[in-house]
């Protein structure tokens, strides 16, 4: 393994560098195709209010069918080739909008196939991502990776929406998607760089089924109180932000009546906030403990998301809107990163992907219910009152995490005293 020498930076690290980068570039490409898919939906097929929720819906299915088998692969075999093909495949698949524009016409029914299989590549490939960090970082690297890759992200999110907006506008939504799939392209090529050889799997039992494996995964996460409470709260949080997301681009670019250029720079808001959050997590947990971070965090996102609510047309609640957006994303970051760090530095290493993969299976699997009760409500009763509920239901994470291990969580990789046991 390529490790820097304790206390030194891991831009040293070159391993780190290659794959830091790679994920850079992947999430800056994602933010424009967020922007184009939006576009050629809204704008340019006129799509309805529950035809908009439909994409969201075939975007957000996969992590239900997919993530615990994800897992299990992660678990069973060599990580980065698992990543670069999925990076590839993703590329393939963004690649047919532009084609189609070329040689035929984009369809509703096309772009319910594309965010259907690139969500369920980056399923796929995103769980080995992430189980891939600790094999190459241990302790503080571990948690300074963390924090560099949110800070990145966040940036690159960043870029990637406002780039995206003006992309859309210059070149049309289609060829700028066809950008994205060479990011993906990028991505896989640095994958390749790392000469690092994570260490081979555990083997297997005889005879035993994936179903098996998957199981031991989901009985690690719900037997352990701190990384139960912890999914679960990260489960509910997912439901709100999924149902909200589903309406945001309906509910700015037809009722606020906003440009899609002014769209991807309210939206890069976000990779702002997104930034100062993986910043500040490090340096607050050290501070006020790693518990009391995280449930102020969530405490964050009810109030960040009420300015949608109250705000017209104009620069004025465009302003509230991003401010709110930059906030928001600020503590949703911060508290990623920092109960990502806490749930690798408890995981088993034989169980990192099945863990990874649990963790994302109850935090996304309602993603597709949660995007298509938004859109039967949004028609029934219109965005902003279902934006209003939605507003209501980001509440209750914190809720869960008060009452909770969490809450006398100090540092991180330290257990409350009673999810020693139940990790155990």
């Amino acid at each position: 393994m390529n490790v820097s020498a304790p206390g030194s930076s891991l831009w040293r690290h070159a391993d780190f560098r290659s794959y830091w980068g790679g994920q850079a570039v992947t999430v800056a490409g994602s933010g424009i195709t967020t922007i184009g898919i939006s576009v050629i939906a809204v704008v340019d097929l006129h799509a309805s209010t529950m035809h908009v929720a439909l994409i969201a819906v075939a975007g957000k299915l996969p992590p239900l069918l997919l993530s615990p088998h994800a897992g299990v692969l992660a678990d069973r075999y060599h990580k980065p080739p698992i990543i670069i093909s999925c990076d590839v495949l993703c590329a393939v698949t963004l690649a047919s909008i532009p084609l189609a524009q070329l040689v035929a016409e984009i369809t509703l029914g096309q772009l319910y196939a594309v965010a259907f299989l690139v969500s369920a590549l980056q399923v796929i490939g995103s769980n080995a991502s992430i189980s891939y960090l600790p094999t190459l970082l241990r302790g503080e690297q571990l948690k300074e990776g963390n924090s560099k890759l949110g800070a990145t992200n966040s940036l690159a999110d960043l870029a990637g929406n406002n780039l995206g907006g003006l992309l859309v506008t210059v070149l049309g939504a289609a060829r700028a998607i066809a950008l994205d799939t060479v990011s993906y392209l990028i991505c896989a090529f640095c994958l390749l760089r790392i000469p690092h050889r994570e260490p081979e799997p555990a083997p297997r039992p005889a005879g035993t089924s994936q179903w098996t494996e998957i199981r031991e995964g989901l009985d690690y996460t719900l037997r352990a109180p701190l990384v139960r409470s912890i999914v679960l709260s990260n489960a509910t949080t997912s439901f709100a932000l999924a149902a909200s997301s589903a309406l945001w681009s309906l509910y700015l670019l037809r009722e606020l009546s906003w440009s899609p250029v002014v769209l991807g720079i309210v939206m890069g808001a976000g990779g702002v906030g997104g930034f100062l959050g993986a910043l500040l997590w490090r340096p607050l947990e050290r501070r006020w403990a790693a518990g009391p971070v995280m449930l102020a965090a969530l405490a964050l996102n009810p109030a960040a998301q009420t300015p949608l609510l109250i705000v017209g047309p104009g620069v004025t609640g465009q302003i509230a809107i991003g401010a709110s957006m930059l906030i928001q994303t600020c503590a949703a970051v911060a508290h990623g990163g920092l109960q990502r760090s806490v749930r690798q530095e408890l995981c088993p290493d034989h169980l990192q992907g099945r863990a990874q993969a649990t963790g994302a299976w109850l935090a996304f699997g309602l993603r597709p219910l949660a995007a298509l009760l938004a859109g039967a409500f949004g028609t029934l009763v219109g965005l902003r009152p279902t934006l209003g509920a939605i507003t209501c239901l980001l509440c209750a994470p914190f809720v869960i995490l008060w009452y909770s291990p969490v809450r006398v969580l100090h540092t991180v990789g330290t257990r409350a005293p009673d999810a020693v046991q139940g990790a155990a």
